[in-house]
């Protein structure tokens, strides 16, 4: 046999067999291995998703140290020359997101910003995030802390934080206790992600130098009295109380048409309805009265204007007896009409005017009384704000019983109040104003038989104030001008000293300096343009008066 013959019986053989006809136990068999296959099959695939699985945990369990070796040890950014972490970075961040939440909570609303919502998708402006702008402003503080700490440490500034860090840390745990949290999600909470007491305790600390220092510089500029008074002579108008009185005088405007009212203007719209319905135009009108009030016409205005006009004449004669009496009032108080003639210098007691309010269509009778410096002394007080477990009678007990002394009060305070800011100055309270606390407050504190040592436990709006009067300070306006001069002369301090300091974004992690540099750049190819476009202009112009005298 050839051997092709021999292939193709071993065909023929195969394609036989493939015919034959199975019986029941060949089926069973025939599944059961098919089954065994499956089976292998699975159980290689599970495991594989397994190892997968396994290889992913192995992973995310890793990840967390390094990132957080990462926000410890990387540098985030680089301010005057140092290197900031992310931690730093963040306890920083969430210091100025918070402290901007806490001053202006009440509108936040009105500022578009929901706290509840991530920041990166909620617009500051037309090109930044709030994101981007807490970011710019934590950038701004430390370019400020780092220039301020570097010149405390130039000028062998020391500060001992022992006392204050440890009030810090029982802060800490009163807060956390409060909030229903540990100590460790608390601190997490408040100073970023990877904060921990351990990570932020340099920060905090620094912060503490940075703040008495800063304290220092204030104290050092404080004006002398020559420079206060000097001051007060060149801005007597800001700090100056008037006394006067007055009647408003209200035009009596028309709230539907007169005989001096507009043509109403027929459109061809109102005549074909009136044709083809001689009710709808009537009704039309009607509901337009009621939905929207009768604005005058000009005409109308000037009339009403100038019958109150006579009333407010007459006024006028009566104002300085019949007026609302208006007292100890600044000029940033009072009405911008009025207050450049109440403050002019010429002004004289028993002066008397009217003065027109067109915008509010009415008029003014103003009898000015009195200008003067109000010398009304300030206040230094001592107050406790009780916890839950203690009255402010029973507080005022405890003292009454004890030393009751100023200095045991201030031990009380370190005891039972909860403003923990307090704390520290035994509830210390200086150069207090009437305009600085509540009318309750203010009425006891400032009441003319209020004496040293003098205490009391008064409830204002269900809050608890336990006072101890120490006595009086230097007057408001005095007060006033020495925090201006200060504060101008801090503020020039810090344009200095961060006028050169640096910040590098080396990670790309600020977006908002991005936006400065693409702001930057697209003002630069503006004036860029417009400076060719103005030579291209001058030159044309030049070109054309060449040619006009060659003509």
């Amino acid at each position: 046999m050839s051997k092709n013959e021999k292939v193709t019986e071993n065909k023929e053989q195969k394609e036989q067999t493939e015919q034959k006809v199975m019986t029941k136990y060949d089926r069973k068999v025939q599944k059961r291995k098919e089954e065994k296959e499956k089976e292998k099959k699975e159980e290689r695939i599970s495991t594989a998703i397994g190892i997968v699985v396994l290889v992913a945990l192995v992973c995310l369990v890793a990840s967390f140290p390094i990132r957080t070796y990462l926000a410890t040890h990387e540098t985030y950014v680089v301010v005057n020359g140092e290197a900031v972490n992310k931690v730093e970075f963040d306890y920083q961040y969430n210091l100025t997101k918070n402290n901007y939440i806490t001053q202006y909570g009440s509108y936040l609303t009105y500022f578009g910003l929901d706290t509840s919502k991530d920041l990166s998708t909620q617009m500051y402006s037309d090109t930044l995030t709030w994101q981007d702008y807490f970011e710019q402003n934590a950038v701004e503080s430390l370019k400020q802390n780092k220039a301020l700490m570097a010149e405390a440490k130039a000028a062998g500034f020391t500060y001992d934080t022992t006392d204050e860090y440890n009030t810090f840390k029982e802060t800490i745990k009163t807060s956390a206790a409060a909030a229903g949290v540990s100590d460790k999600e608390y601190v997490r909470s408040i100073y970023g992600s990877y904060a921990t007491m351990g990570r932020i305790e340099e920060y905090v600390k620094n912060d503490m130098v940075m703040n008495a220092y800063y304290q220092k510089l204030q104290e050092d500029n404080a004006p002398s009295d020559d420079e206060i008074q000097s001051y007060y002579e060149e801005n007597k108008a800001t700090y100056d109380s008037v006394d006067y009185r007055l009647t408003t005088i209200e035009a009596d405007l028309p709230t539907e048409p007169t005989e001096l009212a507009d043509p109403v203007e027929e459109t061809a719209a109102t005549t074909d309805t009136t044709a083809t319905d001689g009710t709808a135009a009537t009704d039309a009108t009607a509901s337009d009265s009621t939905d929207t009030a009768y604005q005058p016409s000009d005409a109308e205005i000037a009339k009403a204007m100038e019958d109150a006009k006579v009333l407010a004449d007459d006024a006028e004669q009566t104002v300085a007896k019949d007026g609302e009496a208006h007292e100890n009032e600044k000029k940033s108080s009072v009405n911008y009409l009025i207050s450049d003639w109440l403050f002019d210098d010429a002004r004289k007691a028993g002066d008397t005017t009217v003065i027109t309010n067109d915008n509010s269509h009415c008029y003014y009778a103003v009898a000015f009384e009195k200008r003067y410096l109000d010398e009304t002394p300030s206040a230094d007080v001592r107050v406790i704000i009780p916890t839950e477990d203690k009255t402010g009678e029973e507080i005022l007990e405890e003292w009454k019983n004890g030393a009751a002394t100023e200095d045991s009060f201030a031990e009380l305070c370190k005891k039972y109040t909860q403003d923990t800011s307090a704390v520290e100055n035994g509830g210390l309270f200086e150069q207090v104003t009437k305009t600085g606390m509540t009318e309750e407050l203010s009425n006891w504190i400032f009441d003319n038989s209020r004496q040293a040592g003098d205490t009391v436990a008064i409830t204002v709006s269900d809050s608890t104030y336990v006072l101890y009067y120490i006595g009086q300070d230097q007057p408001e306006w005095k007060i006033n001008i020495k925090n201006t001069l200060v504060s101008d002369t801090m503020s020039q301090h810090m344009q200095d000293i961060t006028a050169d300091v640096t910040v590098e974004d080396p990670k790309g992690k600020l977006n908002y300096l991005k936006v400065q540099a693409e702001e930057s750049a697209a003002a630069e190819t503006e004036t860029a343009t417009a400076e060719t476009q103005e030579i291209t202009e001058e030159q044309t112009a030049a070109t054309e008066e060449t040619a006009t005298q060659a003509q």
